[in-house]
């Protein structure tokens, strides 16, 4: 009996030793995860810095400020802008898609349905000239050589960025002024807003920082909706239509892309240094966000959602998410996570710059695809690692949105040099060499497959102008949707990125029918 007992107590005091050891055993396992973290980022650090790469805000070269900054003066004359009946919400936003992907040409309408408002020219007439002294004031401070808001970088998380929705409302209001000229058929004074919408970007073009350069892109699709509306009107001069050829040729996305991805790599080290000496900035960086970016419940912890069914379960998930978790991330698993974001932004920028050299979307999408499938694939040891929805911020779709700003701002200038073309000739030419030298210098590239733009002319003497879209695919400049697209709204989710044509008679009749009911 004794004997049987034996390789019992045995088998039992191997599971005791086992169990009083287990905690040290996770407790090496952290240090060593601690260790190996804060020797790894070193190292990725030294890496970077023998690269060239800037890591602090001291040592990055800002733009200098010398002379006359426009910007200060830009901002605070937002502020003095009043709202009208109309503007700022209830403008025409122009090109209005029709299901045969043709558009309704907006300033020729009488009037608008926006915000189940309907609205006419006399109202936004009333609302321009009650802001005329101040919009002048804008347009002539966004001529100034420099345009540069002075962001401190090293303030990382904390940054206050109050400029970029003012910025972009201006968009708004140019919009609305060089419709209401066009719909009055003074083509030359709709040129001053279009080019002062069109220069908005620069507003922007030196914050350095991804989301100004989301802000720019989404100001280039608003500028190229004014310029197709205004390339429909007629009227127009040569010597106006070169101006505001010239005013988009400035506009540069991928290389501003660059530079945002420069000063995301200080941005993010200065934001995990601040969460390294401070616990409430870790909790404000990591769960600050989520509310907004977590859709529902579901996207959550397991044991997060099952202590959020009690009563009290709210507080003690945020508890042990704030003050238990995040302390032990931050000693732990912060260096891993930085060297991880470092490590991915770099990549990022590397594809950014190799872009902007081949200018192609197609050499570069494979390694943007990748990316993206990395970091959606992470274990359940990565999201311990790297936590929170605030960390990536959705960095790899960023330069595919360069490009295709980049192919926006390509098809309008090819657009108006066509139009520039049909005013001497009285038809579009049979190809688009036919452009060089006199209106433009070459022929303008698809970024989305580094060739030349495409371009048909058809038997009714218009012409069919697109890019081969984000599929890469030349289809004959088709109109039809990508598999899973359901609307026209965009027309980057139709098989080809076209330049549409004018809506046909039936098509505007169907549109006004349509307006009426709303």
């Amino acid at each position: 009996m004794g004997a049987t007992l034996r390789p019992m107590r045995r088998r039992l005091m191997k599971v005791v030793i086992g169990i009083l050891l287990l905690p040290f055993l996770v407790l090496a396992l952290l240090v060593f995860e601690g260790v190996r973290g804060r020797l790894s980022l070193a190292h990725y650090r030294r890496a970077l810095l023998a690269q060239g790469e800037i890591l602090s805000p001291l040592k990055l070269s800002q733009p200098s400020t010398n002379g006359d900054n426009g910007a200060p003066e830009v901002l605070a004359a937002i502020r003095e802008l009043k709202v009208g009946s109309v503007l700022p919400t209830n403008y025409s936003t122009g090109m209005k898609w029709t299901p045969s992907g043709r558009a309704i040409v907006s300033f020729r309408e009488e009037e608008w349905v926006e915000n189940n408002v309907t609205n006419n020219w006399d109202q936004l007439e009333a609302d321009l000239e009650a802001n005329k002294a101040i919009l002048t004031r804008i347009r002539a401070a966004l001529k100034k050589p420099v345009l540069v808001n002075s962001l401190d970088l090293g303030q990382g998380f904390k940054l206050l960025i109050p400029h970029l929705a003012p910025a972009k409302s201006l968009t708004y209001w140019f919009h609305a002024g060089s419709q209401l000229a066009l719909h009055d058929g003074q083509t030359h004074s709709a040129l001053d807003h279009l080019i002062a919408e069109t220069h908005l970007t620069r507003m922007l073009a030196e914050d350095r920082l991804m989301i100004s350069e989301l802000v720019r892109i989404a100001i280039c699709a608003m500028a190229r909706n004014s310029a197709w509306e205004a390339i429909q009107a007629d009227g127009w001069k040569n010597e106006d239509l070169t101006a505001l050829q010239k005013a988009w040729e400035e506009q540069r996305f991928i290389p501003g892309m660059v530079r945002a991805l420069q000063g995301e790599l200080i941005y993010g080290q200065t934001s995990f240094e601040m969460m390294r000496k401070s616990n409430a900035d870790a909790v404000q960086m990591v769960y600050g966000l989520e509310k907004y970016m977590l859709s529902d419940d579901s996207e959550r912890p397991w044991w997060e959602r099952t202590l959020r069914e009690f009563s009290a379960g709210d507080k003690i998930a945020d508890f042990l998410k704030e003050q238990v978790y995040c302390r032990l991330w931050r000693y732990v698993w912060l260096d891993q996570n930085e060297r991880h974001y470092l490590e991915q932004t770099k990549r990022l920028l590397e594809i950014a710059r190799k872009a902007a050299v081949e200018k192609s979307f197609s050499t570069v999408q494979p390694a943007i695809i990748a990316l993206e499938q990395e970091l959606s694939a992470g274990n359940w040891y990565d999201r311990l690692r790297y936590p929170g929805p605030s960390l990536d911020f959705g960095l790899p779709k960023a330069v595919s949105r360069a490009i295709r700003a980049e192919t926006e701002r390509s098809i309008t200038i090819c657009a108006i040099a066509l139009k520039r073309y049909l005013l001497e000739h009285g038809a579009p030419p049979p190809q688009l060499e036919e452009l060089v030298p006199r209106f433009i210098s070459a022929v303008p590239i698809d970024p989305m497959d580094g060739k030349s733009m495409k371009y048909q002319t058809n038997s009714d003497g218009t012409f069919r102008l697109y890019s081969v879209g984000t599929n890469g695919r030349d289809d004959g400049g088709a109109t039809t949707l990508l598999p899973g697209k359901t609307s026209l709204k965009n027309p980057w989710d139709t098989k080809d990125f076209f330049w549409p044509s004018p809506a046909l008679p039936d098509e505007v009749q169907e549109y006004r029918k349509e307006s009426a009911k709303k």
